[in-house]
Order: C-alpha cells, then structure tokens, then sequence
C-alpha cells in the first residue's frame, strides 16, 4: 500500500518560466529515442509547469538527497511506510486474536485494496488538478485520524472487528489520494537527472521499512499491545503533515471539465501512448500473476518445503532482502541505455524465477529463488515508475501514475484471490508456476513486439 515515491521540493533548480497554452487534453509526446526526456519544471515565482527537453547525464549515487524538499520525502516516507507496516502486523494480530479466523484477515485485507479500484483513478485526476503538497498532507492527516481512532478503541478494549474492517477501507482510500500526489512529487523536486535516482531511494525506504516495521511491532506488541501500535503510526503519519506543507506549492495545472472526465482524458492519454501503454500492462501482468506469490508463500513453507513457521519467516526475508538490493541497484546505477529493454527483460526474470521457485522442494534452493523473486520484482517495478514519470506529460502525471499504483494496490488482492482459488482446486504451485510462465512470455513479447518501450532511456 505504500509505494516508494515522492514528496520534496526545495532544492530543486527551476526553469525560465514560460506561458503556454496546453490544450484540453494534451497531446501525446512519444517517447524520444534519443536521451533527451520531458520533464517538468517548477518556475521560480511559482508559475504553471512548464514542458521543455532536457539531456539525461547520469546523476550522482545519491544526487538527489541534495534537494531539500526530496529529503523531506524520503525521510517522511521511510517514517511513514515503518508505521503503516507496524500496524499492518498489529492490525492482522487483533483481528485473529478476536475472531480466531483467517476469513476475517482476508476481509480486512479486501477492505483495504477495493478502494485502489474505486479511487485510485481519482485520486490521480485529483493530484493533477490540486497542489499535491496539500493533498499529501491532508491525506496523511486522515490516516494520522483513523489509526488514533483504532488504537483508541484498542485500548479501551472496546474495538469489535467491524470496526476494523471499516477504518481499513477509509484508510486505503486516503492511500488511493495520498499515493499519486506523493509519487507525482518526485520529479519536481529533483532534476531530471536525478528522478531515477530519486524513485530508487524512495524504494529504499520503503522496502527497509517493511524489514524494519514487522520487527518493531513484534516487540512493541508485547510491551504497548495492538493499540499502543496504532498510536505510533497515527504519529509516524501526523509528522509528514507538517513535513509536506514546509515544501513549495506544486499548483495543478488548468483543467476543463469534472473528475470523471479528467480521469478519461488521463485513460485516453495513455492508450494513446504505446509505450505507457506497454510499460503499464507490463505491470499489471505482473501484479495479477507473479506478486501474488508473497500472500501464498505459507503454502510453500508448511506444505511443500516442510520448514514450518520459521522457514516462512526466513523466506520472507529472502524476499525482502532482495527487494531491498534491486532498489539499491536503481537508486546508485544512474542513467544507462535501454533501460526500457532491461526493465522487460527484468519482468522475464521475474516470471522465470517464480516457475523455478514452483519447481523447487529443496528448502536452501528456495531461499537462493526467493531473493531473486524479490530483486526482479522491485527492480521492474521500481524502474517502470522512474519511467512513467520521466516520459509523461507532467499535466498528466498525476493520473498515469494512478494506474501505478492501482496494479500494485488493486490489481494484487485480486490476483491473490484468482491464484488462490485455483490453487485450492489444482494446488499452488502448479497456479504459481502458470503464472510465472505466462509473466515470461508476456515480458518477452513486449522485448519483442513493443519496440517503443524497449527503446525507452
């Protein structure tokens, strides 16, 4: 629910501004083959974006913590994801601890993903409409609110599951807003050489906070409960109030007509860009058939590998770690060709690592799988939105990073839904290794077949 992504500002350096008139919907600007990319910059009296070709030297390995207003992004980012993964942990114990079902935590965990389908589409109309500094903190506000409200009713011992269920789907639709508005950030505060390297460090964050969150809300259970938990994220994401609202304005840039029809005309921009398109299928693909194999890794640690609870433990940690090292790889590797064709050939990787991994019984060959199922999948996943953002119209960002995070927010759950159901009736594995196979094929034929996205910098 957290992807990596954006809110600073400060340091970045600004252009000339200009005064264009963009049309009502804007044109599609193919991605170039050369190394120039559009970007957006911020005038310095705080006009409208502007759009402009840049050249794309490699950025420094850590070039873009210089820009004050990235810092507070990635800080507030690395603070909050730890806190929403603290309750994540904290939240699926006091729902089994009052119901002693496991139909229940899925429950929770449907009420948190449907409003990806419902407004994540939305909420990148509303970004690209609004300042996106007070949509982040205002959103993060809610989500401070709603994790009070839940450790409050914790602690007074009160709290019934309903009430669970119902602060988890108002709290994923603050996501569904918080997440475009944060993610559209990015290359506003940075250079455009730098944007890259800011997604990556964005990564770094937040897959080092899913290693340290579950681990600290372990031991903060025992000694504050479920509901102290809460109280600790509700400040984790009250700090980034204050954070995003130190940044300079972003002003959305003029649009006709409502909503809906704002989230049409992101719809139609996309279809009419090949290789948004392909970069955004890709993703979807993979989120409905290869990264539903996190929520059914138990399978394999009880049922397959025989390794029990801790095997589990420690497979989710292969995973995580090699999450971790492929956000690191973006984030310090700077600009290189065809990074659009290593980006597909990750995607192949991913699918081909997890029919390796449906294949495997040797639990030590697992472990060795299991990292590379986490480095291919943060390092397409990561790279996919370095470049949805580069290669967009910066009036459009808002909504084509939307469909982002709508396939990692949405398209997921129901790819664990599918994959579990089948797996129920043929076994998981063979549903997995399936999955695996046709994310190859897939990855391939976008090598192959979408030449504009294999050709993108």
């Amino acid at each position: 629910m957290l992807q990596p992504p954006a809110r600073y500002l400060g340091g970045a350096r600004t252009a000339t501004p200009t005064t264009p008139t963009p049309p009502t919907t804007p044109p599609v600007v193919p991605a170039d083959r050369s190394r120039a990319v559009r970007v957006g910059h911020r005038a310095a009296d705080g006009g409208d974006l502007e759009l402009c070709r840049a050249r794309s030297p490699s950025g420094s390995r850590l070039g873009a913590l210089r820009y004050r207003d990235f810092r507070l992004i990635f800080f507030g980012q690395a603070v909050g994801a730890t806190g929403t993964w603290m309750q994540l942990v904290a939240q699926g114990w006091l729902v089994y601890t009052l119901t002693d079902s496991p139909f229940y935590l899925g429950l929770v965990g449907l009420a948190r993903a449907v409003p990806a389908f419902l407004f994540a589409l939305v909420g990148g109309a509303v970004a690209d409409r609004y300042d996106r500094r007070a949509i982040m903190a205002i959103a993060n506000g809610v989500i401070s609110a709603l994790a009070l409200t839940l450790g409050v009713l914790t602690l007074s011992g009160v709290v019934q599951v309903w009430h669970v269920v119902l602060l988890a789907f108002v709290m994923g639709t603050a996501f569904s807003f918080e997440m475009p508005s944060r993610q559209s950030l990015v290359s506003h505060t940075v250079e455009p050489k730098e944007v890259v390297n800011a997604v990556g460090l964005n990564s770094v964050a937040f897959n080092t906070a899913a290693v340290i969150g579950p681990a600290l809300a372990a031991v903060l259970i025992e000694l504050i409960g479920e509901g102290g938990v809460f109280l600790v994220n509700a400040a984790s994401h009250l700090v980034i109030v204050p954070a995003a609202l130190m940044m300079r304005p972003v002003k959305g840039s003029p649009s006709q007509g409502g909503i809906l029809a704002n989230v049409v005309d992101g719809l139609r921009y996309v279809r009419r860009a090949p290789e948004l398109l392909g970069l955004v299928l890709l993703g979807a693909t993979l989120s409905l058939l290869a990264r539903p194999y996190g929520q059914l890794m138990p399978v394999f640690a009880r049922d397959i590998l025989e390794a029990g609870a801790s095997g589990l433990g420690a497979l989710n940690a292969a995973t995580g770690a090699g999450a971790l090292v492929g956000a690191v790889l973006v984030a310090t590797s700077g600009s290189y060709p065809r990074r659009g064709l290593v980006l597909v050939l990750s995607g192949a990787g991913f699918g081909a690592a997890l029919v390796l991994f449906s294949l495997s019984t040797s639990f030590v060959l697992s472990l060795v799988i299991a990292i590379g199922l986490g480095f291919f999948s943060a390092f397409a996943g990561i790279n996919s939105n370095a470049m949805l953002q580069t290669h967009s119209d910066p009036r459009m960002r808002g909504r084509v990073l939307s469909l982002h995070g709508l396939s990692m927010m949405g398209v997921v759950p129901l790819g664990v839904m599918l994959e579990g159901a089948l797996g129920s009736l043929v076994g998981v594995p063979l549903v997995l290794g399936i999955g695996g196979a046709i994310s190859f094929l897939v990855a391939l034929g976008v090598a192959f077949l979408a030449p504009k996205v294999r050709s993108l910098e």
